[in-house]
């Protein structure tokens, strides 16, 4: 063994490199915690000029002394444990499931098959059956983690593709048959991606219109399916958003499940962001009707604390899991058509994928369920607190009134503007505020027309940053 493989893996350096970063990491939560006025949530860099800072890191060119490689990380990265972080949607991980992640990391098991995925793959069944048994299902339900929700959507669309579809696809294709899914117009384009990915086109998109709130309205899904049987289209599934991405808002899952039992169609809950109110008390209402549901998708790496990618895929009826995939692997297993919960690979799309379950785990454990329901409690909080202080506002506008979720979508705007001069104020708006660093916010389009977007995802996130906010925005709109 050459000499720099034992420096890599020796146990004392390790240990040494581990205590360090730890403490480095220590002091960014307390500093986040304590932020100092100077404190920014992004030290913004332009890409061309990070590029280049890298590559002459790499290539050993910088004339800047011996910098700390992790300290350096830190400071060059988004914070997003700063209470003034506003932006994407992205968890505030919990510092337990991070030590979880790097056991996960350090032992890497790999998880598509029980013999080398081990305790890992069974605690995504233990999670897998309890988060069935809270959406109100019995234990026929089943499911699994995948890395992210476009590919949960993914899944679970083909799963009922090939319940659904009378022809074999797998070794056929459709053939001149034209199927499709009906969705939210306000849907995450991740299904529209997972619904052409499958090769169903445009044409595989059947969009239902929404009412004032930017739900999913089911008096119009009949309407929307007969004129997809006019056109020689024949719809296999629904697919409703909890919540809708742009908006928070909720689709109605219960009439919709009505319409589904119905016309006998698939219905497929895209709760990547918002069914984490599944832990909510005060918040489950949202999902009421989602126990007729037959497949579901949740982020853990969203409001649930937990570094990305974490997505659990779940199915009403556990079987029809076995049947999304059915393609030949001697090398892994025996016997293809046994249903072998255990090893993973048989249900989804990775055979090597992080050990994600532990992740979760280990703050369930811990901590138990009140612990993610008292996160998504307070973050729809604070949407609803930042609404009101909005609508006492003048000069600003909001998109919904009464957010269901953590979501509110605003606007700077003043009686006389034009549409065409409130986007390009609010536009210039969200760039200089990123661009400064002090905020992170993002901006979307509402029905065609641009918003600025705040999702809160830190429960450290206060009043006192939401009225800085809307002083920083008006600042910068007056600048020249």
């Amino acid at each position: 063994m050459t000499n720099l493989i034992s420096q890599a893996y020796d146990p004392e350096k390790f240990r040494q490199q581990g205590h360090q970063l730890v403490d480095k990491l220590a002091n960014y939560l307390a500093d986040m915690q304590h932020i100092s006025p100077s404190e920014k949530v992004l030290d913004y860099v332009t890409p061309e000029a990070m590029y280049s800072h890298w590559q002459q890191d790499l290539n050993g060119s910088l004339d800047d002394g011996e910098k700390d490689f992790f300290e350096e990380i830190i400071q060059s990265t988004i914070h997003m444990h700063h209470p003034k972080y506003m932006g994407h949607q992205i968890s505030n991980v919990a510092p337990l499931s991070a030590l979880a992640e790097l056991l996960g990391a350090t032992l890497d098991p790999g998880m598509g098959v029980y013999e080398q995925g081990n305790a890992a793959v069974v605690l995504e069944r233990v999670l897998s059956k309890k988060l069935g048994a809270m959406i109100g299902w019995d234990d026929n339900c089943d499911g699994f983690l995948t890395s992210g929700g476009t590919l949960g959507n993914l899944t679970a669309l083909l799963c009922a593709r090939q319940l659904l579809v009378e022809v074999d696809v797998w070794e056929n294709g459709y053939g001149r048959k034209q199927y499709a899914f009906m969705v939210s117009s306000e849907a995450h384009y991740s299904v529209e991606r997972a619904i052409k990915v499958m090769g169903l086109g445009s044409k595989g998109v059947v969009t239902v219109p929404v009412d004032s709130h930017f739900r999913m309205r089911p008096d119009k899904l009949e309407a929307c399916f007969n004129k997809a049987k006019e056109d020689g289209v024949e719809v296999i599934g629904v697919v409703t958003s909890s919540c809708a991405t742009a908006t928070g808002s909720y689709d109605p899952i219960g009439p919709v499940a009505d319409f589904c039992e119905a016309k006998k169609l698939w219905l497929h809950v895209d709760g990547a962001h918002g069914a984490c109110v599944l832990f909510s008390k005060k918040h489950k209402h949202l999902l009421a009707g989602i126990e007729r549901a037959d497949s579901v998708i949740m982020d853990f790496h969203k409001m649930l604390m937990t570094p990305a990618l974490v997505t659990s895929v779940l199915f009403k009826n556990g079987e029809h899991s076995y049947q999304t995939f059915a393609q030949k692997a001697s090398y892994l297993w025996d016997k293809q058509e046994s249903r072998e919960w255990y090893n993973l690979a048989k249900r989804t799309f990775e055979l090597t994928k992080s050990c994600m379950s532990i992740r979760v785990y280990a703050l369930w454990r811990t901590y138990g369920e009140a612990f993610f329901a008292e996160n998504v409690d307070r973050l729809y909080g604070l949407a609803m607190t930042f609404t009101n202080i909005l609508l006492e506002q003048p000069d600003f506008e909001v998109a919904v009134k009464k957010p269901e979720s953590n979501i509110v979508c605003f606007r700077l705007m003043m009686e006389n503007w034009s549409e065409e001069k409130i986007e390009i104020v609010n536009s210039n708006i969200r760039e200089r505020v990123v661009r400064d660093g002090e905020f992170f916010i993002v901006q979307t389009k509402v029905q065609g027309r641009l918003f600025l977007r705040t999702a809160f995802m830190n429960p450290f996130t206060t009043t006192n940053e939401m009225e800085l906010l809307i002083k920083k925005i008006r600042l910068v709109a007056n600048m020249p």
